[in-house]
């Protein structure tokens, strides 16, 4: 019986004090994997707006900003952005790339760029690092231009064609 008495508070003491430890990660008391670096991609991948892409067939309708948007492209064309309220944008991209290969040679990259502009003003582009803030207004229309792909009809490999595989610019706009 005396050890009963004895075992019982030990224990509960050894219960309650486990139950209370404090689980410190991203965000405190909440486990997505339980990999510390698993919930900072997973996280990254939920807060990362989705792409619209930009292709010919939609070319000629602007893609409105409400708030925040992710435009992306493989395709050498140009479209336009307008926004739903006048104000300071962060603007964020990443190039794109195009790589020609052949089983012959080795294989040629070529930087996939796009440029926001206001008439012939350059506001940002995607080859500048980090973040820039641009004040964008209602009423007018912000041109999307692409430049650096290359027709792979014009590159050959010990007369042989190459293929060209292209990866995606995006540009990012978020009102602040």
């Amino acid at each position: 019986m005396i050890k009963y008495l004895v075992c019982l508070p030990i224990l509960s003491l050894l219960f309650w004090s486990c139950s209370n430890q404090k689980e410190e990660g991203l965000i405190p008391g909440t486990k997505l994997t339980g990999d510390p670096l698993a919930d900072a991609v997973v996280l990254s991948i939920l807060v990362t707006p989705s792409c619209q892409y930009l292709t010919n067939e939609n070319a000629n309708s602007p893609f409105n900003v409400n708030g925040s948007i992710s435009i992306c492209s493989v395709q050498s064309v140009s479209g336009s952005v307008t926004v739903q309220t006048s104000g300071t944008y962060e603007v964020t991209a990443t190039s794109g790339k195009q790589t020609l290969t052949s089983s012959s040679c080795n294989s040629s990259r070529f930087d996939f760029l796009v440029a926001l502009k206001e008439g012939n003003t350059e506001l940002f582009v995607s080859s500048a690092t980090g973040a820039k803030q641009i004040v964008l207004e209602v009423g007018k229309v912000y041109s999307l231009q692409s430049t650096g792909l290359v027709n792979p009809s014009d590159y050959q490999c010990q007369g042989k064609a190459v293929s060209s595989n292209i990866t995606a610019y995006r540009i990012n706009l978020r009102k602040i």
